[in-house]
């Protein structure tokens, strides 16, 4: 790659990525709709720009594989028949895209053998090649002509009045067959030439009317001091001008001249130039706001430090200040947070093809259904959710929906469906997938843990049919009878547990056999600024997320009652065990008080509530979690650590870990 083409290699990364996804997603919806035109036009839209930006940045094996699937993209709009094995080879030709993208980023130039590939694509395309009955001239060549180019009184006179060494050149740009957008491509050619000269007219005009009415050419009337291939190169460099034709031109030329049939091809693959006044959004790397949140975060708890120095002074012009400054830094928080929130979908519509390709191979019929594609979470949530919903997903597919046959037999349609949906619970995210298939037989469970070893026929036999399906969430633990690509239900199933347990989630699960079932992880929206509870035991302070509290009461010592060895309290007339913070995490604690500060809290599950007992609650801040040293991640119950306005470090509990535990032995 040349030094010129290396500072745009970034932009063609980020562009070819999204490109590879937009083929990638249009061909799942093809593959069930043949006759979906706006997916084709996707199709070959991204396609044929993929393929002219990777010529244009000297990856010819990108750009040769890119313009074989380009052909049979074409043959497909002309009427050609889609099918489950072509969508296989052009899936294949995506992952191919995809190693080959990676590679360009890691600076390796290993090539793709695209030969396998065009060989297969170029049965397709013979298959799905059928005869244009008008006779149209292909793409490359020039078809009709453009509108007829009247100057007026002004614009003569202007073309008399060159100064030296002005030229004036009528610019003639065709614009490529798929050009959806033909009204702004033709606009960012006007952006780019008068940078180098003075547009005196256009064919036609862009503005009212007829905008909307530029078909294949546009025509430009240019004056300039730059040269014709300069103005040439400064047309060719927008994305979708498929050819350009520069000549001279004066008044004295006939004012409806046809443009000759040969115009000069230009190809599309120069990298596009971005247009300043219409450009939204800037590109920025993670590592960037990850450092804005620190920052903001340090900023908080010095602000919080200084709420405290300024409470009792009696200056009204310092705590003016001191309350312009917490405003301020409240707002800047708010859009550090929100500049980080990413869309869901960015790892949900990685699963359609996953189901896809995984269903084919078990040769199972699966409909997988996604809602809540725009709810948002921090991307730091986002980025390590992805692997345990993969977990989640494979197991639906492998373990859970049942073949063609066993769902015949069970009464079922014969096409399993997989939901996936996120949905917004209080200041949580909740996604949930569930299927409709098998469901998972807590015996089976129970027979396979005791012949691993994970528990003795005596402790299961104490055990729920609840407790029972959950042991699926222990290392190793699994009912499948054989190891596949995919295994059964407990292969990896540890891994989600563990995974959303360091976000400071939790995870459910429902099951029922012959019926299907659901798993639900319960996710805090961020993970770098949460409300907390500062709560006091034993003379230390300890910080607990108030995502997790659901109400703080005031509980008297008589009103404790002791049920089957635990003790007990009733809130809003439902019976809830009570635990004692000190006694959780094993230090010792004072006598109990005359009255108790009770936090009505979960763990893995919000409809099972505990009452947790503290000395007191101290005060309720915002906080910002740092995660615990490599020689502490070890250490369970706690999610991270925080540092006080008053530079106090306290420890993050993650509640979820302590109540379960406890739950489990009040269980058996």
């Amino acid at each position: 790659m040349s030094l010129d083409m290396e500072q745009y290699k970034e932009e063609f990364i980020e562009e070819a990525r999204e490109h590879i996804e937009t083929i990638t997603q249009s061909l799942l919806i093809l593959e069930k709709q043949p006759k979906n035109t706006e997916a084709l036009n996707n199709i070959f839209r991204s396609a044929h720009t993929l393929k002219g930006s990777s010529g244009m940045m000297g990856f010819k094996d990108l750009s040769d594989l890119a313009h074989s699937m380009e052909d049979v993209f074409d043959g497909l709009r002309k009427g050609g028949k889609v099918s489950s094995d072509l969508i296989d080879v052009l899936l294949e030709c995506i992952d191919a895209l995809t190693v080959r993208i990676e590679s360009v980023q890691n600076g390796g130039d290993e090539q793709i053998e695209i030969e396998q590939f065009v060989e297969r694509l170029h049965e397709f395309s013979k298959k799905t090649q059928s005869v244009d009955k008008k006779g149209k001239v292909s793409s490359n060549g020039v078809r009709g002509e453009a509108g007829a180019l009247r100057l007026g009184k002004k614009e003569k006179q202007r073309l008399k009045k060159l100064e030296s060494g002005e030229e004036c050149f009528l610019v003639v740009v065709r614009f490529s067959d798929d050009c959806a957008f033909k009204p702004l491509r033709a606009n960012m050619v006007l952006e780019n030439l008068v940078k180098k000269g003075e547009v005196v007219k256009t064919a036609p005009v862009l503005k009212g009317a007829g905008a909307d009415s530029i078909g294949s050419e546009f025509k430009i009337v240019f004056v300039t001091k730059s040269g014709k291939k300069e103005v040439e190169e400064c047309v060719s460099s927008v994305c979708e001008v498929d050819a350009v034709k520069v000549e001279g031109f004066g008044v004295d030329f006939s004012e409806t001249r046809k443009v000759a049939s040969k115009v000069k091809s230009a190809s599309s693959s120069v990298e596009p130039v971005v247009d300043a006044k219409t450009s939204q959004t800037v590109r920025v790397h993670f590592e960037q706001l990850d450092e804005l949140m620190n920052l903001t975060g340090e900023l908080v708890i010095n602000k919080i430090a200084l709420l405290q120095t300024t409470s009792e002074l009696k200056n009204d012009g310092i705590r003016r200040l001191t309350r312009n400054i917490d405003r301020l830094t409240t707002d800047l928080q708010d859009l550090a947070m929100q500049i980080r929130m990413v869309p869901v979908s960015q790892v949900f519509d990685r699963f359609p093809r996953l189901v896809r390709d995984l269903a084919r191979k078990k040769g199972k019929k699966i409909n997988l259904i996604i809602k809540g594609r725009d709810i948002e979470v921090d991307r730091t949530v986002l980025d390590e959710i992805g692997q345990p919903l993969i977990h989640i997903i494979r197991n639906s597919v492998d373990h859970g929906i049942e073949s063609p046959e066993q769902r015949k037999s069970a009464g079922k349609d014969l096409t399993g469906t997989i939901k996936l949906v996120a949905r917004r619970q209080g200041e949580h995210v909740v996604i949930e997938v569930s299927d409709d298939g098998a469901g998972i037989d807590s015996e089976k469970v129970k027979a396979s843990a005791i012949k691993k070893g994970f528990l003795s026929e005596d402790d299961a036999k104490k055990m729920s049919s609840e407790q029972l399906t959950n042991l699926i969430f222990l290392p190793g633990m699994s009912t499948s009878k054989t190891i596949t690509e995919t295994s059964g239900r407990g292969v990896g199933m540890d891994v989600v547990k563990t995974k959303t347990a360091a976000l400071g989630g939790s995870v459910n699960m429902e099951t029922h056999v012959g019926s299907g079932t659901k798993i639900c992880l319960r996710l805090p929206p961020t993970l770098a600024i949460v409300t907390s509870l500062l709560v006091k035991d034993s003379d230390q302070v300890f910080a607990i997320p108030t995502s997790t509290v659901s109400e703080i009461v005031r509980v008297y010592k008589e009103n404790v009652k002791e049920l089957g060895g635990f003790r007990a309290i009733v809130v809003r007339g439902r019976v809830l065990p009570l635990l004692h913070l000190h006694e959780l995490i094993n230090i010792e604690g004072d006598k109990e008080a005359n009255h108790l500060e009770v936090l009505v809290t979960h763990g893995s599950n919000e409809d099972k509530k505990v009452g947790l007992a503290v000395d007191c609650v101290v005060d309720q801040q915002e906080i910002m979690i740092k995660p615990l040293a490599e020689t502490m991640v070890t250490v369970k119950g706690y999610s991270g650590f925080t540092i006080l306005g008053n530079g106090r470090v306290i420890p993050v509990l993650d509640l979820s870990h302590f109540i379960n535990n406890q739950k489990n032995k009040t269980q058996q």
